[in-house]
């Protein structure tokens, strides 16, 4: 290993950029902090829905299970639920009680899409997320909103898209 030239203003520059930059674990934490002061400063009347059920508990429980299946989660908030599909090709969900309406997904980095549910409350987010997303949702007159959801696939990635 080389010494370094640190009497190069450049070469000093370049390495304490190197030595400050975030490594990719680092940058996970730093979007979940991010992710909590947004969560923090969200609307004070969005009710959180608890976590029902994730499909990958039953997997690691399960020796014959497929790690290529999609995930299913239900959120719920007293009567309200709502159950979604996260897979390499998008989000798939429906409210239960089926009912019109809008369903909003969230990245960490604050960007929003909207979905429109239809008649039976099914809505689609298709298209690969990369990092945590939430989905938020109105039932009732009330704001609820899921937890972050990891949606990078848990095995290596393929490479870019």
């Amino acid at each position: 290993m080389s010494q370094p030239n640190w009497s190069d203003d450049n070469d000093l520059i370049r390495d304490l950029g190197r030595a400050l930059r975030p490594d990719e674990t680092e940058h996970r934490v730093i979007e979940a902090a991010h992710a909590v002061l947004r969560w923090r400063s969200a609307d004070p009347g969005t009710e959180l829905a608890a976590l029902l059920y994730d499909s990958d508990v039953d997997r690691a429980l399960s020796v014959r299970a497929s790690s290529d299946a999609p995930r299913a989660l239900v959120f719920g908030n007293g009567s309200h639920q709502m159950e979604i599909e996260v897979s390499d090709s998008g989000i798939e969900g429906q409210l239960i009680p089926p009912e019109p309406g809008m369903v909003r997904l969230v990245t960490v980095d604050g960007t929003v899409t909207e979905a429109m549910t239809d008649t039976v409350g099914c809505f689609t987010f298709p298209g690969r997320r990369r990092g945590p997303v939430r989905l938020e949702w109105l039932a009732a007159g009330d704001r609820l909103v899921t937890a972050w959801i990891p949606t990078s696939p848990s095995r290596p990635d393929p490479g870019p898209d």
